[in-house]
């Protein structure tokens, strides 16, 4: 094979660029076959830069990301209430929540004040007339801070007010708790009836309807509250039990309102009840599911998934109602007591 003697030098691309602009002047056309593809990626990289830098110059006022807009303050969007037999539970909803800590005072002998400043009214709240034997009404009005709530007792007592933080379909709310004072007449009388009824040697029966109050429970059809099926429930079976002889019924919760479930137990062993029965309707997706289910104490757990999370559920009521998970440590001593084997061993009969 014949070696060329010849080498490259750049002088070599200097003489060729120079022929091409003579070339191009005076024969235009396609000329890269005729180079060689060492001299034409030089060209073309100087093109490329050439008409980079040759770009027209962004605008001075180049269009921004407009900065975002503020949140809205949250509203007071709703008021509710219910009347209990030992209280008014108050109940304010927020849209979100509030943006500094509400301040509660005694305004006078028969007068509640509660201030939520950086929260807006809506249009839709106006004042409400509860009209029970603790509040008379209740009236919302807008401040230069917030808002400001303006709640007329009927007695002097001294009101409970907590915020919760939404959880399971509830809104941010701020809750009011309106104690009855203590009645001496009542407590006498219930007192002289559980007595007559030990003395007859009667059962005891002490039902529970579910939920109450803020805590509808689930929804059935046409979102019918799960409160308000077992209330109708609970009433209908003291009735039933009413009429054999030997026994007496007694219901923690005679109306629409809450109760803790601690209360509840209380409530029984006051009405000194041999058993304790509590009513609950469970939801299903499953249309055509029928039948009942009965739940007892259990020292194992829940014998499997969908019972575990009913449990977990159904003790959950009190996070809705207001009642910290911490509080009542006298818990432990119920369930303590509630271990016995002779009590498991009536409960299981029993169910």
């Amino acid at each position: 094979m014949r070696r060329s003697s010849w080498q490259w030098t750049p002088k070599d691309d200097r003489d060729r660029l120079r022929a091409l602009r003579s070339h191009s002047a005076t024969r235009p056309g396609p000329w890269l076959p005729r180079w060689g593809l060492r001299t034409g990626l030089p060209v073309w990289g100087l093109l490329a830069v050439l008409s980079v830098g040759a770009g027209p110059p962004a605008p001075r006022n180049a269009a921004r990301t407009p900065p975002r807009a503020p949140r809205p303050a949250p509203e007071l969007v709703r008021i509710r209430f219910w009347t209990a037999p030992d209280h008014t539970r108050l109940v304010f909803d927020l849209s979100g929540p509030p943006p500094a800590e509400p301040q509660f005072r005694l305004s006078g002998p028969t007068s509640y004040e509660v201030s939520i400043p950086g929260v807006r009214k809506s249009l839709a709240v106006t004042g409400e007339f509860v009209g029970d034997s603790l509040v008379a009404d209740i009236f919302p009005a807008v401040s230069d801070s917030g808002v400001v709530i303006r709640i007329g007792l009927k007695q002097t007592t001294t009101p409970l007010a907590f915020v919760l933080a939404a959880a399971d379909g509830v809104p941010d709310r701020i809750v009011i708790d309106v104690p009855a004072p203590p009645n001496p007449q009542a407590e006498l009388k219930l007192e002289q009836q559980l007595s007559e009824i030990k003395r007859s040697k009667r059962l005891i029966v002490a039902i529970d309807p579910g939920h109450g109050g803020d805590d509808s429970g689930a929804l059935g059809y046409r979102r019918l509250p799960e409160a308000d099926i077992v209330l109708a429930i609970a009433k209908k079976l003291r009735w039933e039990l009413e009429q054999i002889p030997g026994v007496s019924a007694f219901l923690t919760r005679t109306g629409d309102y809450f109760i803790p479930l601690r209360r509840r137990i209380e409530l029984a062993r006051k009405y000194q009840a041999d058993i304790m029965i509590s009513i609950h309707c469970n939801a299903s997706r499953n249309h055509e599911a029928t039948g009942t289910e009965v739940y007892f104490l259990s020292l194992t757990g829940a014998t499997d998934e969908a019972s575990r999370s009913l449990a977990e559920s159904e003790n959950a009521a009190d996070l809705i109602g207001g009642v910290s998970a911490e509080t009542g440590d006298d818990l432990l001593g119920i369930l303590f007591d509630l271990r016995q084997s002779d009590t498991l061993r009536r409960s299981s009969e029993l169910a």
